[in-house]
């Protein structure tokens, strides 16, 4: 059997060893840092397309406002959806093809106090789309 009293290479072993353990747990969380960075990307995108949805939920609100108090509507009965459309839909928001659309607009219901109108609005950013439905209720005040 051979017997090796000399520990030369020793030093050379042990720092391979260490450099070796230093790559392998800086490439994972090098790997780490990537995964989350794009989980981070994706969600920032999606919550950019919500807002812009609730946006065209806000704008579309106040179009409707507006519409009935400039064309003097005081009753349910002269309410048209086909007169509430946007003159310009979708509406393009900035040159990075961030924009929202107003969809499906109709009364859901009309009594002599009130009228409901439901719509979809579609926000878009960075080609992720949302979509929020909500409704509007417009009371008048009986004569």
């Amino acid at each position: 059997m051979i017997n090796f009293k000399s520990e030369k290479g020793a030093a050379l072993v042990l720092t391979l060893m260490i450099i070796t353990l230093f790559l392998v747990f800086i490439l994972t969380q090098s790997y780490q840092i990537t995964n989350t960075t794009r989980q981070v990307t994706t969600m920032e995108k999606q919550i950019d397309a919500r807002l812009i949805a609730e946006m065209g939920v806000d704008y579309y609100r106040s179009f409707v406002q507006n519409y009935i108090e400039g064309e003097g509507i005081t009753k349910p009965d002269n309410v048209y959806i086909t007169e509430i459309n946007l003159p310009q839909n979708p509406v393009k928001l900035d040159s990075k093809d961030h924009k929202f659309s107003i969809q499906d607009s109709h009364i859901e219901e009309q009594t002599e106090e009130k009228v409901m109108i439901k719509f979809s609005s579609i926000g878009t950013a960075y080609n992720k789309e949302k979509e929020i439905e909500d409704t509007i209720i417009i009371t008048f005040e009986s004569e």
